[in-house]
């Protein structure tokens, strides 16, 4: 009779399998390839902010973004958006108007104030819009830190420390979407 593909429980030359640790801070293929096909503009944005390890519950629509701003969000946010911009924490403190000795003191599952967390939110809206506009994370964070003639030869990053300065950098995406040069 042939052992072929039977095991023996008590054989002692069976191995155990190494269990490997899965890198929380990593999005997932799935949370991947929301971003890349375009799926609900909340759960892309929702990804940015760090998927199911920040933000327990969905994003549905404005009124889910109004709670979680008065709510608050983790600092470990930050980390997940910093990604996405291809920004440090000391160059995200600078955006958020904080001492990165401030935000390096926070636990990483402390909220963040109002303003702190309203900010961020309008960041990572404005990478999500920049990610469908460039084409991607890596070419976004790229095109975020390069000059631009019509911004006086400085780099988009440089305006995003402002709501203004946000607002005219999303524009600015919308006219190279339309294909108008800038």
């Amino acid at each position: 009779m042939s052992t072929f593909g039977k095991r023996n429980k008590m054989d002692p030359q069976i191995k155990k399998s190494k269990p490997y640790p899965i890198e929380e801070d990593s999005p997932s293929f799935v949370e991947e390839a929301a971003i890349a096909y375009g799926t609900q503009p909340y759960e892309t944005l929702r990804v940015i902010l760090g998927g199911n390890k920040n933000l327990k519950k969905s994003l549905s629509g404005e009124f889910d973004l109004i709670n979680l701003s008065r709510a608050g969000i983790k600092k470990s946010t930050l980390k997940s958006l910093a990604g996405y911009l291809g920004i440090n924490m000391e160059t995200m403190s600078e955006l958020l108007h904080s001492s990165y000795r401030n935000i390096q003191r926070k636990d990483e599952d402390q909220l963040l104030d109002t303003l702190k967390t309203e900010k961020v939110l309008e960041l990572a809206m404005f990478a999500q819009r920049g990610m469908e506009v460039i084409g991607g994370k890596e070419s976004f964070a790229e095109w975020l830190h390069s000059p631009l003639a019509s911004l006086a030869n400085k780099t988009p990053l440089n305006f995003l420390d402002t709501s203004f300065g946000i607002q005219m950098v999303t524009k600015l995406l919308g006219r190279l979407e339309q294909g108008v040069y800038s």
